[in-house]
């Protein structure tokens, strides 16, 4: 569970970086246009509830350099 918190800072702290807005649901969005994966699991993952399935890993760490 600390390893999805992790990843939840470091989403939104990148995400903040591209000018995002600070709400959850409009980031959920952005990020679930990004990669190609439902509002629901975008909203998960910036709440910190779960980590993604390793290929979905692996892109986010390409695309935020993390």
């Amino acid at each position: 569970m600390q390893r999805a918190k992790e990843l939840a800072d470091a989403l939104n702290r990148n995400l903040e970086e591209l000018g995002a807005p600070s709400n959850v649901r409009e980031r959920a969005t952005i990020l679930s246009k990004m990669f190609d994966i439902p509002k629901q699991l975008a909203w998960s993952l910036l709440e910190g509830h779960l980590l993604p399935e390793d290929s979905l890993l692996q892109k986010i760490a390409e695309e935020f350099e993390l």
